[in-house]
């Protein structure tokens, strides 16, 4: 008969072993921008802090998506100047141009405010939601198009 002690050992080597043979996630590929759209993804990494919180995504009064801890959503967008924005204690714009047949993607951070934290978007890169989307899951949002704010 086995000692506990050796079982957990057994047991733990053959986790590490599974965990070391499991195969690598792949980032999430979001496919292209419909013809004469641009594809916009928005996405929040799994950060603990204000991770109990989910954030509404708006272009004017129009609310493109909600962003919990560790989610994504995608918006096709109309060429031209968008703005888009979050709000908490105070309210966070971000003015981006897009062009046809491009892909943009934004990032959700929390700042410290006097109270509560405050949501920031900020411009990305695809390698860096390459990184971060292995640990990602689509948001709740439909799939939409956006119109330019005029």
């Amino acid at each position: 008969m086995l000692s506990r002690r050796t079982l957990l050992v057994l047991a733990g080597t053959t986790l590490a072993f599974d965990a070391r043979a499991a195969p690598a996630a792949q980032p999430i590929d979001v496919g292209d921008p419909p013809p004469g759209k641009a594809l916009i993804v928005f996405y929040r990494k799994r950060d603990y802090p204000g991770s109990a919180n989910t954030y509404a995504v708006r272009e004017g009064v129009a609310q493109l998506g909600d962003l919990g801890i560790g989610t994504y959503f995608v918006v096709a967008v109309d060429p031209g100047l968008h703005t888009f924005n979050v709000h908490a204690e105070r309210r966070s714009d971000m003015q981006l141009e897009v062009e046809a047949g491009e892909t943009y993607f934004v990032r959700f951070v929390l700042e410290t405010g006097w109270l509560l934290y405050q949501p920031t978007l900020e411009p990305s890169e695809k390698r860096l939601f390459d990184q971060t989307s292995v640990h990602l899951a689509r948001s709740g949002a439909p799939e939409r198009s956006v119109t330019p704010t005029k």
